[in-house]
């Protein structure tokens, strides 16, 4: 009975120091082959976008916890067939680097600061440039 108290003790202390020990390294680990996974595709993915159409857009990578990859790209939307073809290259990258064409994974693409200010200056020198009796020089 003693030897069987005695068992049951040391078994609940190793349980103890898995837990209190074992299983943070477990979560940190878990959490640094994620975090070194998204770098790399991030990595791949800005070196061939850069390769391929320059500087013009730099990607974030991450992955939630629940739902597939996620690519946020801040676009120059002046230039819609950058657009097209910066798609088509993370399509390429992100079907390579996961050798299998059916991951799911999903693209985020915001307009730029510079895009949304071309944008509304267009509007406001198309809205100015259609008004019958404004005064180019001083909008009235």
């Amino acid at each position: 009975m003693h030897a069987a108290m005695t068992m049951s003790g040391v078994a609940a202390f190793v349980l103890l120091e898995f837990v209190l020990v074992g299983g943070p390294m477990l979560v940190v680990d878990w959490s640094r082959k994620r975090r070194v996974a998204a770098i790399e595709r991030q990595m791949a993915l800005t070196d061939a976008l850069n390769g391929q159409l320059g500087a013009i857009v730099s990607p974030v990578v991450t992955k939630p916890l629940s739902g597939p990859w996620e690519v946020q790209i801040a676009v120059p939307l002046s230039r819609l067939a950058a657009v097209g073809r910066i798609l088509a290259i993370v399509n390429a990258v992100l079907s390579g680097v996961e050798r299998i064409r059916e991951k799911p994974y999903r693209v985020v693409l915001r307009a730029t600061e510079n895009a949304q200010r071309e944008a509304r200056a267009s509007q406001a020198r198309q809205s100015t440039l259609g008004a019958p009796c404004c005064d180019p020089v001083t909008g009235w």
